[in-house]
């Protein structure tokens, strides 16, 4: 697993970029579609929750770069 992140770390900025928007776009364009093909769902109350618990998982990363030395 280590050989992998390293392999994307030593990648240029340009590459990161593009490979993180992509999958950016993805997210909206699976949203979109989930909310065209449901339509009866709360989805408001998912996408608050989908966002909530994106945060929720980012604080173990944040901690590691930030905090911990």
């Amino acid at each position: 697993m280590m050989n992998i992140i390293d392999k994307f770390s030593k990648q240029s900025s340009w590459v990161i970029f593009t490979i993180t928007f992509a999958k950016f776009l993805f997210g909206i364009g699976l949203g979109i579609l989930l909310v065209a093909y449901l339509p009866d769902y709360n989805w408001e109350f998912y996408g608050w929750g989908i966002i909530i618990l994106s945060v929720l998982l980012q604080i173990p990363g944040v901690y590691k770069l930030l905090i911990k030395k």
